[in-house]
């Protein structure tokens, strides 16, 4: 089966890279407050442990997965010459997405132009892979829920515009006949001490006085103290920034019945080939679709096939 459903997953390189980092970041505070302690006696803190496997490669896997630029392309019933137009209103089956995306895949030349990628980062012949994306809906209602949980996780600036204007052509003939709520008269404001000239002077002469008394204090702090100060604030920042990262993990997740997605590994032209041959799960009762494609490297792919749990299907097959 060429297609597969779509669900997100915290990429598992992503947190192969928090996990390397973890045993290095945790000696960070104990390691500062040695050295504060023994401050007195100008004893110096050894530096924290290399991370696993170095902390410059476990930067360069990261940049690999995270900033490295990659080719997309995104499909909209909005856009230009894709769909059918009726009125205001646009369709796209998930057939007419897969075929607007492999005939711009089969234009292999626009992803070999010059400035279309990083000479550094140029797919080579043997290296190349692609991850395709259908998110398909019975009408604009299901498409702008559909493209509002995507766009939840994983935001394209394309898919939000179509959400949006999804949304809108699904509320239409229920909104025009709603009247908002107005505020009730006279209507209630905010005032502040400040707004006025007295009130802003005092502002300011109290907020002077307290600087220079905060200026006092701070001065008046031990090395020793600031040291150790300091260290209990990186400790703190390095936990609320791998806090960060286990919340985006675990908000990374979600799927909808109408995503399908593929992961195939080749060449721009073959693949657009292949894609043609094998119709996505869906018939064209679902006539309101999208569909976003990234194309390039394994190593630039490899976040979006991991984020999306897909697997090449024709791994194995001679």
């Amino acid at each position: 089966m060429l297609w597969q459903p779509v669900s997100f997953t915290p990429p598992a390189s992503i947190g192969a890279v928090g996990d390397g980092l973890s045993g290095s970041l945790g000696t960070v505070g104990s390691t500062v407050a040695s050295g504060a302690a023994s401050l007195a006696g100008l004893g110096l803190p050894e530096g924290p442990p290399p991370a696993g496997g170095g902390t410059a490669d476990l930067r360069n896997d990261a940049s690999g997965m995270l900033a490295s630029p990659c080719p997309y392309i995104a499909v909209t019933p909005y856009q230009q010459g894709v769909g059918q137009r009726r009125g205001d209103r646009a369709y796209l089956t998930p057939q007419g997405a897969v075929s607007a995306v492999a005939g711009r895949m089969s234009e292999a030349q626009d992803l070999q132009a010059p400035g279309a990628l990083p000479a550094s980062t140029a797919p080579t012949e043997m290296d190349t892979a692609m991850v395709l994306l259908v998110m398909a809906a019975p009408d604009e209602s299901g498409l702008a829920t559909s493209l509002g949980r995507f766009n939840g996780v994983f935001p394209i600036t394309e898919l939000q515009q179509a959400q949006r204007r999804a949304g809108g052509l699904a509320g239409l003939e229920r909104d025009k006949f709603t009247i908002p709520p107005a505020p009730g008269y006279p209507a209630w404001g905010a005032s502040s001490p400040q707004r006025g000239g007295p009130g802003l002077a005092t502002s300011r002469a109290l907020g002077g006085q307290l600087a220079m008394a905060e200026g006092l204090s701070a001065a008046s702090t031990s090395p020793v103290g600031r040291l150790g100060a300091f260290g209990a604030k990186r400790q703190t920042a390095m936990a609320a920034r791998q806090a960060d990262l286990d919340a985006l993990r675990g908000s990374m997740t979600g799927s909808d019945p109408g995503w399908s997605g593929v992961y195939l590994e080749g060449q721009a032209v073959e693949l657009a080939k292949l894609l043609v041959k094998f119709a996505p799960p869906m018939d064209a009762a679902f006539k309101c679709c999208a569909a976003v494609c990234w194309y390039g490297t394994k190593r630039q792919v490899a976040y979006y096939k991991e984020a999306f749990g897909l697997e090449n299907p024709l791994e194995g097959i001679a």
